[in-house]
């Protein structure tokens, strides 16, 4: 069992990785949490959260600032405890479980933010995890994006280019390590198409991002 200054601190985190306004109602779903059990996962599993510092703030269009964690270590939570949120506190606890350091996790909750409508600050849950390495997870955003119209993903996007640079190292590192033999052709990579299509990032290095 972990004590008030554990808690504290992921809720302190928690609330630097959303927008100011979405506030009390990260404090309400970090509440209803239960932090009995962590994830069984790696050398982070004593904590329940962890920031890398791999990663530069996320920027929103009004100027805000959020941090996003680089995974949480709490275990998923059961349904019942969404029985009481609103929308936005929905919203909230599937982006703070898109997180997840179990891949399996962070796959069913990214799918149910892209079956719902979803703010600039949602959004940028959605882009920063096609920067990882969970191919299954790039698959389903891809097979989402690439059927509509990614202009508000793009803009996100150009508000954040040092994250996009960064992002699009990472994946291009992790086709290589984990994908290269089963997608020899990096131009044929899932993830090279995700930044090129629906992020109007195209290559290593680009000043900008190109939206149409």
């Amino acid at each position: 069992m972990f004590g008030f200054l554990k808690k504290k601190e992921f809720l302190n985190a928690q609330i630097k990785a959303f927008p100011k306004e979405c506030r009390e109602d990260v404090i309400f779903v970090c509440r209803q949490l239960s932090y009995r059990n962590l994830c069984n996962s790696s050398l982070y599993c004593r904590d329940f959260f962890i920031q890398d510092g791999k990663d530069y703030d996320w920027q929103t269009s009004n100027g805000e600032q959020i941090q996003i964690p680089s995974r949480i270590y709490i275990t998923d939570q059961p349904d019942s405890v969404q029985s009481g949120f609103s929308e936005r506190q929905k919203m909230i606890y599937h982006c703070m479980f898109s997180r997840s350091c179990d891949g399996y996790i962070r796959e069913e909750h990214i799918r149910w933010l892209l079956s719902s409508v979803l703010p600039e600050w949602a959004k940028i849950y959605i882009i920063k995890i096609c920067g990882e390495y969970v191919v299954e997870i790039l698959q389903a955003v891809y097979g989402f994006l690439s059927k509509v119209d990614c202009t508000e993903y793009k803009q996100v996007c150009a508000l954040n280019l040092k994250n996009m640079q960064s992002g699009h190292s990472r994946m291009i590192s992790y086709w290589n390590e984990f994908y290269r033999y089963d997608c020899y052709r990096y131009q044929d990579y899932i993830g090279k198409k995700l930044y090129a299509e629906c992020f109007g990032y195209r290559k290593t290095g680009q000043k900008r991002i190109i939206i149409e």
